[in-house]
């Protein structure tokens, strides 16, 4: 099991989801992802988290439901939360519940730095959930051919 901070991305652009996760896979950091509201309720009633990157520009104010959901069940958790929107939507950020706020488009680079940074920060868990391996472990492992195996 690696030991990198874990980081969940929530994203409902299958194609934008798949590009963080992609470029987040290789910083030194575990990452998972989620499409939709209930989906990323379930990973981190499952998993504990450093860094959650939710999309504010969901439908229904999925990301604004997610977060106040996620701050009221899991209120002891160290989880850092990176709100990204587009600057001119109407996406709701309360200022309270997030720690960061990015706009789109996002600068790859940058984001990659913020947050690897963000997640090397956050302290651990003292009693951490057992998480089943995150994406990035399944899909090095398969590429490598040893999934399998273990």
């Amino acid at each position: 099991m690696r030991s990198e901070p874990r980081v969940l991305v929530i994203e409902n652009n299958d194609a934008l989801r798949v590009l963080l996760f992609t470029i987040l896979r290789h910083q030194p950091l575990s990452v998972d992802t989620a499409a939709h509201f209930e989906e990323a309720l379930e990973k981190v009633e499952a998993c504990d988290y450093a860094l959650i990157i939710v999309d504010m520009d969901m439908p229904e104010d999925a990301g604004q439901q997610f977060v106040s959901t996620f701050r009221e069940q899991r209120a002891e958790a160290p989880t850092f939360i990176l709100a990204v929107r587009d600057p001119n939507g109407n996406a709701y950020v309360d200022s309270t519940l997030v720690n960061a706020v990015m706009n789109k488009p996002l600068e790859i680079d940058t984001l990659a730095e913020l947050v690897r940074e963000c997640a090397m920060v956050v302290p651990p868990p003292e009693d951490p959930l057992p998480c089943p391996p995150s994406e990035s472990d399944v899909r090095t492992k398969l590429e490598r051919g040893t999934y399998l195996e273990n």
